[in-house]
């Protein structure tokens, strides 16, 4: 017998250097949607810019049409900021994260779209690379002071792959009973 399962996209935004934290998002997701969530009436799909396909566009406006549609949006940084999504000065944005993420939360506050929660991930810092930052993570600093002062929004630290997937596994449950909920 067919049965219905409603889907929730979760995008994952991050500058390069974070290979394997993507891949555990994506494992993550896979297993969770297996081993609970479909059982349970719901999938999550994780999305990304690897995902996003090509065409005659700038291609940071191709990714943002993707996380436009998402339900669930996830920004990890650790020692790089990124690069620009365009020419200096035309966005005004430092990096395609940085342009992710604000689309993300204005998303997040237009009740028209979909965006229901937009969450922040740190990949601790080794002390030695504090010492002598450089640019890149004198941003991620930055940013994440400017999100500590302003209070706007919740984020949390990991330090191994298995405290990712601890805490992407508790999101995934609380969206579940969320949506169990609704």
């Amino acid at each position: 017998m067919p049965e219905v399962l409603t889907q929730y996209r979760v995008f994952i935004a991050s500058p390069s250097g974070l290979e394997g934290e993507r891949k555990t998002f994506r494992d993550t997701i896979r297993d969770y949607n297996e081993m609970d969530a479909e059982r349970r009436g719901v999938t999550f799909k994780p999305m990304g810019w690897e995902a996003t396909l090509g065409r005659m566009a700038r291609p940071q406006s191709l990714i943002n049409d993707e996380i436009v549609i998402c339900d669930y949006f996830v920004l990890l940084l650790w020692d790089r900021w990124g690069s620009r999504p365009d020419a200096p000065g035309e966005s005004g944005y430092s990096s395609a994260c940085e342009e992710e993420f604000e689309l993300a939360v204005r998303c997040q506050q237009d009740v028209a779209e979909p965006m229901r929660e937009v969450i922040i991930f740190f990949k601790g810092v080794e002390p030695k690379m504090l010492a002598d930052p450089g640019e890149q993570l004198q941003k991620v600093q930055a940013f994440k002071k400017k999100l500590e002062v302003s209070k706007q929004h919740h984020f949390m630290t990991f330090d191994k792959p298995e405290e990712l997937k601890k805490f992407l596994n508790q999101y995934l449950a609380q969206w579940v009973f969320i949506h169990e909920q609704d």
